[in-house]
C-alpha cells in the first residue's frame, strides 16, 4: 500500500485512500470507543465504591477508601519543610532541603523546619514535641533528629531533639543556634535565619559530640548519663605506640634474663621443687570509706533550655516521650 500511494508513513497511506471524508469518519469512531470505554470505567468506579459503602462492601473496597483518604496524609509524613505560616520562597526551601537531606545522609539523623501560628500560648515547646512525634520524624531505633519551629503566635523559635541528636545538641550548642539566627529572625528574614541555623546545626555534627558531655533531668538537674570521653586519631595512635614501646621492653628483659644457653638442657622441675601449705589465716586490718558529693550541672540564665556548658537538658512531653532543646527569645 505504502509503495502503491507512494506514502512513507501508514497514517499518510490511510489519509491519501480514505480521503478526508473517510478520515474524520474513522475520527470519530475511535472518539466514541474511547468515550464508551470511559463511561463504562466510571460505572464500574461507582458500583464499587457505592457497594462499598453499603453493608453489602467487600473488604478490599474498604481497604481502596481507606488508603484514598490517607494518600494525603502519607503525602505530608516527613516533609522537610513544612511551612504553614507562609514565610519562605520557594528558593529558600529548596536550599533547607538540600541541607537536610545531606544531614541525614552523612549522619543518620532526621532534620525538618516547621513555622506555624497554631501553638497555644506558652505552649510552644511541647507544640514542636509533639508534632515530630506524630509526624513520623526520627532516623534510627532511637528517632534522632532535631525539629525546629518558628511559632507565629507566641513570636518565638524553639528546638526539639530527640534521640542522640539530644547529645550532640548541648546547651551551649542550643544558645548558640539561637543566637547565630536571632538577628535575621528578628529582622523579618525567616528564610536566611533558618538557612544560617542549620548550617550552623550541619557544622556541630561534623565536630561531633563535645568532651565531657552529659544529659541531665531539666526539672531536677539530675544527672541522667555519665561524661562522654572521646578520644581523638591523634591520642589513640599515642596510646598505641607507647604500649607496644612497654610490651617490647618487657619481653626484651625477660628473654634476656631467663635464656638458657645450648637447647639440650632440660630443668627437673618435678624433682627440684616442693611445696607444703602448713597454715592459712586471713587478719581483718581495718576499713576505710569515703563519701564525695557530685555536685549537680551549672545553672545559668540562658536562652534556651535554661542551662549552660556541656550538658544536655531532658524534659518530657504531654504524650510521654523524651526531648531536648528549648525555647529562644522572642523577636
Amino acid at each position: 500500500a505504502l509503495r502503491l500511494t507512494r506514502t512513507q508513513s501508514l497514517p499518510d497511506c490511510a489519509r491519501l485512500l480514505l480521503g478526508r471524508t473517510g478520515e474524520t469518519a474513522l475520527s470519530l469512531l475511535c472518539g466514541a470507543v474511547v468515550a464508551v470505554d470511559g463511561v463504562s470505567s466510571m460505572t464500574a468506579l461507582v458500583t464499587l465504591f457505592t457497594q462499598g459503602i453499603g453493608a453489602r462492601g467487600t473488604q478490599l473496597t474498604r481497604a481502596v477508601l481507606t488508603g484514598l483518604l490517607l494518600l494525603p496524609c502519607l503525602a505530608m509524613a516527613g516533609e522537610m519543610v513544612v511551612d504553614d505560616a507562609g514565610l519562605f520562597t520557594q528558593a529558600e526551601i529548596r536550599q533547607m532541603e538540600e541541607i537536610i537531606t545531606r544531614i541525614r545522609d552523612t549522619y543518620q539523623m532526621d532534620a525538618v523546619v516547621v513555622t506555624s501560628t497554631a501553638p497555644g500560648y506558652n505552649d510552644t515547646q511541647d507544640f514542636a514535641d509533639l508534632y515530630y512525634e506524630r509526624n513520623g520524624y526520627g532516623l534510627g531505633d532511637d528517632k534522632a533528629g532535631l525539629l525546629y519551629l518558628i511559632d507565629m503566635r507566641n513570636r518565638v523559635p524553639c528546638i526539639s531533639t530527640s534521640g542522640v541528636m539530644i547529645d550532640y545538641i548541648t546547651d551551649s550548642r542550643l544558645n548558640e543556634l539561637f543566637d547565630c539566627s536571632w538577628d535575621q529572625l528578628a529582622a523579618g528574614q525567616y528564610g536566611q535565619s533558618t538557612i544560617t541555623l542549620l548550617n550552623r546545626l550541619e557544622s556541630f555534627l561534623r565536630k561531633g559530640r563535645l568532651e565531657g558531655s552529659f544529659r541531665y533531668d531539666a526539672e531536677t538537674g539530675k544527672r541522667l548519663s555519665g561524661l562522654y570521653n572521646a578520644l581523638t586519631g591523634g591520642e589513640a595512635l599515642i596510646a598505641a605506640l607507647a604500649g607496644l614501646a612497654v610490651a617490647a621492653v618487657i619481653y626484651l628483659t625477660v628473654n634476656s634474663r631467663y635464656s638458657l644457653k645450648g637447647g639440650a638442657y632440660r630443668y627437673d622441675l618435678a624433682g627440684n621443687t616442693s611445696c607444703q601449705l602448713t597454715q592459712d589465716d586471713e587478719v581483718f586490718l581495718r576499713q576505710n570509706v569515703v563519701r564525695t558529693r557530685n555536685a549537680p550541672p551549672p545553672q545559668s540564665g540562658g536562652s534556651g533550655g535554661g542551662h549552660s556548658g556541656s550538658g544536655s537538658s531532658v524534659h518530657t512531653s504531654s504524650s510521654g516521650g523524651s526531648h531536648g532543646g528549648g525555647v529562644g527569645r522572642k523577636f
